[in-house]
């Protein structure tokens, strides 16, 4: 793949495309992911030799974390029926287009050279916007028309794995201020967890490190600011998904060793609402 080059946080967007492929042709019942395959085509990327999606466990990741993500956004558009949805990191994800949510403002942020393969292959819906910007500078806050009565949920799927932790300390507390009553929606793993992040990415033949890591996040968010009202976790593999898909022997065991060692889980984190 031109577009990108090898070795860049950018590139490891192709990780997750593979492996929503690969899933998307085992199970369409569970997360219809109609793009993935197209995208792959288009893009010419090839990771079929690539000993990580061998195993099921590591390509039904890749619905899974989608699945987790939607579902959290289904719940908090429940109670916020006209809120924004914005995907911070965005990558290639077609979120939307597999919700089929053509409703609500619909926000996708990344990267200029991530953002132009966006707009080469994924067609933008009503109300979609995408958004060029570094999420380390905080003017794209202005960019999403944010209504403190409307709501806003925000989606970081596999993306702080690649920030220093100051700097998602930095960009939680400031959007805890920006967003009052907003939801912040992302994956994350301890120490252990992150090894086997890194030693992932390597199989699929990158070299791109991970830094970020949780030991308790509920205690450590909020600790960070007095703006961060709630945090719940979820087991990333079995907390949402728990049915549908039979587990091979090796699945089950990954399962069972980062539940044990609690290596890899989901997080909301709610922003405290101004006072009336």
């Amino acid at each position: 793949m031109t577009d990108l080059q090898e070795n860049t946080v950018q590139q490891t967007l192709c990780i997750p495309l593979w492996g929503r492929k690969i899933a998307a042709e085992k199970y369409p019942h569970l997360f219809p992911d109609r793009d993935a395959g197209r995208i792959v085509k288009e893009l010419g990327v090839d990771f079929s030799g690539k000993l990580l999606y061998r195993l099921q466990y590591m390509w039904m990741n890749c619905l899974i974390w989608q699945y987790d993500l939607a579902w959290e956004i289904d719940r908090y558009l429940a109670a916020h029926p006209r809120a924004a949805v914005v995907e911070l990191g965005a990558g290639l994800s077609c979120l939307r287009r597999q919700m089929g949510n053509g409703a609500n403002p619909w926000y996708c942020l990344d990267m200029a050279n991530v953002i132009a393969l966006r707009e080469k292959h994924i067609p933008l819906g009503a109300r979609e916007q995408n958004v060029v910007c570094d999420l380390n500078d905080f003017s794209w806050f202005d960019q999403i028309a944010f209504r403190p009565e409307d709501g806003v949920i925000f989606t970081a799927g596999g993306l702080f794995y690649y920030f220093e932790k100051e700097k998602v300390r930095r960009l939680l507390c400031a959007m805890a201020e920006r967003f009052p009553g907003g939801v912040l929606v992302f994956d994350a793993v301890n120490a252990m967890g992150l090894k086997g992040v890194n030693a992932e990415v390597r199989l699929a033949g990158n070299e791109t490190k991970s830094f970020f890591s949780l030991e308790n996040p509920e205690a450590e968010l909020k600790s960070w600011s007095h703006r961060i009202a709630a945090v719940a976790e979820q087991d990333y593999i079995d907390g949402y998904l728990k049915t549908g898909y039979r587990k091979t022997a090796v699945s089950r065991l990954f399962a069972w060793v980062m539940r044990i060692f609690h290596m890899c889980f989901m997080l909301r984190v709610e922003f405290r609402e101004e006072a009336p």
